[in-house]
């Protein structure tokens, strides 16, 4: 898992996972968030999340 930023500065985790070796994808989980919820869209600003659009 890596800490990443939105552009509006909000910290998001990335976690990269595989079901198999060559599958990867990525999920956005919110910082301190205690119910395990992925998020597809940024919870501050609402922009969509992407590895490449994070700092």
């Amino acid at each position: 898992m890596q800490e990443r930023y939105c552009k509006c500065g909000n910290p998001v985790i990335v976690q990269y996972h595989s079901k198999r070796s060559e599958d990867w994808f990525t999920r956005f989980w919110v910082m301190g968030s205690t119910f395990g919820k992925t998020v597809k869209a940024c919870p501050h600003c609402g922009n969509p999340l992407s590895i490449d659009s994070l700092k």
